[in-house]
């Protein structure tokens, strides 16, 4: 059996942006369960946003 490396990918967000995808991905979450539909890969999407590691990163600013 082959297996394919699936390209990983990272997003940078700030503390609202985060908090806007994690509440997102909760309201699709219970629109799932209002529909009796499978939210296991759903919970493991939020799992991970939810369980994602932080680092520092400097960002620059360039004034013209």
């Amino acid at each position: 059996m082959k297996y394919i490396k699936q390209p990983k990918r990272h997003i940078v967000l700030d503390d609202f942006e985060w908090r806007a995808l994690v509440k997102g991905i909760n309201e699709y979450r219970k629109q799932v369960i209002d529909g009796d539909g499978c939210v296991e890969v759903v919970n493991e999407l939020l799992l991970k946003i939810i369980d994602a590691p932080t680092k520092k990163i400097k960002i620059m600013e360039v004034s013209k």
